[in-house]
C-alpha cells in the first residue's frame, strides 16, 4: 500500500461515518509516518512498510466506528500550538479561538492585565494568551483533577506561566480584581440530539451539558463574575449557536455594559462579551 492508496482507503471507509473522511485521512496516515500532510501531497507513491499499514488501518477502523481523530493522535492544533488531548476535556474547537481573537484585539495595547480562564479544560484558551502576552498575570481553573493535570502538562510544553487552580466554577478562587474573566463553558440543552452524535459522543457529558435550555453554567458566570472582577473589568463566554438573545439578556441583566458579539465562521454569534 502507498500513500495516495491509503488515503484513498480512508475516502471509502470512513465516508459514511465521517463528515471529514479525507481530512481524517490524511491527519491519521500523517500520523502513522510521522511526517506532516505536505508530505503525503509531495510522496503519493511512496510505499508504507508493514508496522505503518496495521497502524494506519487500525486507526481508520477505530475512527470508522466513532473515536474523534483527536483521541486517536492524542494532540489537536489550537492558535498554532500543538496541545495534548484526551477524554477528559473537550476537543478544542476553532470556534474557541474567537474568544482569543476578541482579548487580543480588545486589549493590543493593555500590559500586566489579570486574566482567568474558567473551565480551562486542555488549557487552550490561556495557553493561547499567555503565549502573546507572557507579561500578564494568567490565571486557568477547572473542577476536573484530570483536566488540570493536563492543562498543567500543556503549559509547560508551551512554556508558559499560568497560574492553575482545581476550583467548581468560583467556590475556591480567592483571587479578585481580574481584568478579565474568560470562559469556554457547558451550553448544551440536556435533550440536545447533537450529544447522541459526532466527537461530542466521546467527550466528558459534565463539559457540554448545562440543564434545560443550556444556560444553567453562562447564568451562574454572568452572577458570580461580578464579584470577582475589577472596575471595567470584562466577562467573555463562549456559547451555542441560538443563544446569542438569552446570553446578551442575561448580561444585560446582571449589570454588564457594552455588550458585544461575535460571529464565528459560518454567521453563528458564538460569543458574547460585556463590561461591568
Amino acid at each position: 500500500m502507498n500513500i495516495h492508496q491509503a488515503l484513498q482507503l480512508a475516502k471509502t471507509d470512513l465516508a459514511g461515518s465521517s463528515p471529514s473522511a479525507v481530512l481524517d485521512g490524511q491527519v491519521l496516515l500523517a500520523f502513522s509516518l510521522n511526517c506532516n500532510t505536505a508530505h503525503l501531497a509531495a510522496w503519493p507513491e511512496k510505499d508504507l512498510d508493514k508496522e505503518q499499514a496495521a497502524r494506519y488501518q487500525q486507526l481508520i477502523q477505530q475512527r470508522a466506528s466513532g473515536i474523534p481523530v483527536a483521541h486517536l493522535t492524542g494532540t489537536r492544533e489550537f492558535w498554532s500550538s500543538n496541545l495534548h488531548v484526551d477524554d477528559s476535556t473537550l476537543i478544542p474547537r476553532p470556534e474557541t479561538e474567537l474568544l482569543v481573537e476578541f482579548i487580543l484585539e480588545k486589549f493590543a495595547d493593555d500590559t500586566n492585565l489579570k486574566l482567568l480562564d474558567m473551565g480551562t479544560g486542555t488549557g487552550a484558551i490561556a495557553i493561547s494568551i499567555a503565549r502573546e502576552k507572557p507579561d500578564w498575570s494568567i490565571f486557568a481553573s477547572d473542577i476536573s483533577e484530570q483536566a488540570l493535570s493536563l492543562a498543567a502538562k500543556n503549559t509547560k510544553i508551551q512554556q508558559t506561566d499560568i497560574t492553575l487552580i482545581h476550583s467548581d466554577w468560583f467556590s475556591d478562587i480567592t483571587e479578585k480584581d481580574f481584568d478579565v474573566i474568560v470562559s469556554n463553558p457547558p451550553y448544551i440543552c440536556s435533550d440536545d440530539p447533537h450529544l447522541s452524535q459526532g466527537d461530542v459522543r466521546f467527550e466528558p457529558r459534565s463539559a457540554l451539558v448545562s440543564g434545560d435550555d443550556g444556560m444553567d453554567d453562562i447564568e451562574h458566570l454572568c452572577a458570580q463574575a461580578k464579584n470577582h472582577l475589577a472596575e471595567n473589568g470584562w466577562l467573555i463566554v463562549e456559547h451555542g449557536y441560538n443563544q446569542d438573545q438569552l446570553v446578551a439578556d442575561c448580561f444585560s441583566k446582571n449589570a454588564y455594559t457594552d455588550i458585544q458579539q461575535r460571529q464565528d465562521l459560518s454567521g453563528h454569534t458564538r460569543m458574547t462579551a460585556g463590561k461591568l
